[in-house]
């Protein structure tokens, strides 16, 4: 798995990748288009390297190129923290390590660019990602009641970052 920064021929995939979630607050081809030019966002995408080791077990004779697009993550970078506003991978590779990849090199960015933490919100009935989030050291620190359209809760979550830490 490649993480590299995103670029306008991405966004298709990456709305696909937003699309394929129901309930997700996606913001489709326009929305990534704004954030590519938007001086603050950074997007990243994680992209197959063309080993096929991260190729789905249960799609037996599918191939992606490599390059295709697993999933992104856009942040902004709002001095003395970033900001994740966005964080979808593919479900044909969920558990396979992009999402992890993803905030690692998030943080890694942050850090280059004199940030001290990063924040995100998060669904409070998203248990997977709330424990992806836990396992990559954001702990939830407030509550945005009835944040989501759905009226569930929004959980504001936060990891501090050290300079010389590893990511």
């Amino acid at each position: 798995m490649t993480v590299r920064r995103a670029f306008e021929k991405d966004i298709p995939a990456l709305a696909a990748i937003e699309a394929a979630w129901p309930g997700y607050p996606a913001w489709g081809e326009k929305g990534l288009r704004e954030e590519l030019a938007n001086p603050s966002s950074v997007t990243l995408v994680a992209e197959l390297d063309g080993s096929g080791r991260h190729l789905p077990r249960s799609v037996p004779g599918v191939l992606r190129p490599a390059g295709a697009p697993a999933g992104f993550i856009n942040f902004w970078i709002v001095r003395p923290e970033a900001q994740i506003n966005s964080l979808a991978v593919s479900a044909a590779f969920l558990r396979r390590g992009a999402a992890r990849a993803l905030l690692g090199k998030c943080a890694e960015y942050a850090r280059k660019s004199a940030c001290a933490s990063i924040t995100l919100e998060v669904g409070e009935n998203n248990a997977p990602a709330r424990a992806l989030y836990a396992a990559a050291g954001f702990e939830v620190e407030g509550r945005r009641p009835k944040f989501y359209n759905n009226a569930e809760d929004a959980l504001l979550m936060r990891r501090a970052l050290s300079p010389g830490e590893k990511t």
